[in-house]
């Protein structure tokens, strides 16, 4: 009875309807590229879906707790490519026109088999609001490959007069 289970494309992607952890299923892209944990009222929004052969794929998913006047969006980008070594020009194609976030920003650290990179930062809705988004920016770069993933998390209020308490270490 999940979002994602109903949702005929996003169900496309599940390679179960069993959770692998309390809360997600196990997602397998559509080129193959890449496996991650999906949440289980989510979906996957079609119209922004992309790929190209096996070296790119964009998804787009999100999901709004109106209950909790919360929401969430995640754009991910998967690369296999020569050009995910270029570090600094992936870091600065995540951060587009965010003039919130800078190259120093970013944070790396190194596992056996990926650098990551991370930077966040807060944004207020709009002037006249006082409501916010969180933004998370990675940049996971195989060490062994040239495989690499982008994303861009976005979580905020969805009603800005209303209570909210988004937490920043939750949604870190």
């Amino acid at each position: 009875q999940t979002l994602a289970l109903q949702d005929e494309f996003t169900s496309g992607f599940l390679t179960s309807s069993k959770e692998v952890e309390d809360g997600y299923y196990e997602l397998k892209s559509g080129i193959d590229g890449y496996t991650m944990l999906f949440p289980v009222n989510a979906t996957m929004d079609q119209t922004y879906y992309q790929y190209r052969d096996q070296d790119y794929e964009a998804i787009y998913f999100g999901e709004d707790q109106e209950a909790e006047n919360y929401g969430y969006s995640v754009v991910g980008r998967f690369y296999d490519r020569e050009a995910t070594e270029w570090i600094d020009e992936n870091l600065e194609l995540l951060i587009g026109s965010k003039k919130l976030v800078s190259l120093a920003d970013f944070e790396k650290s190194t596992t056996e088999d990926k650098d990551i990179y991370i930077a966040e930062y807060k944004q207020k809705v709009d002037e006249n609001e006082n409501g916010f988004y969180f933004v998370f920016l990675g940049y996971i770069k195989s060490r062994s490959n040239d495989k690499a993933i982008a994303i861009d998390y976005s979580s905020k209020c969805l009603n800005e007069t209303e209570e909210c308490n988004l937490n920043l270490d939750q949604e870190r």
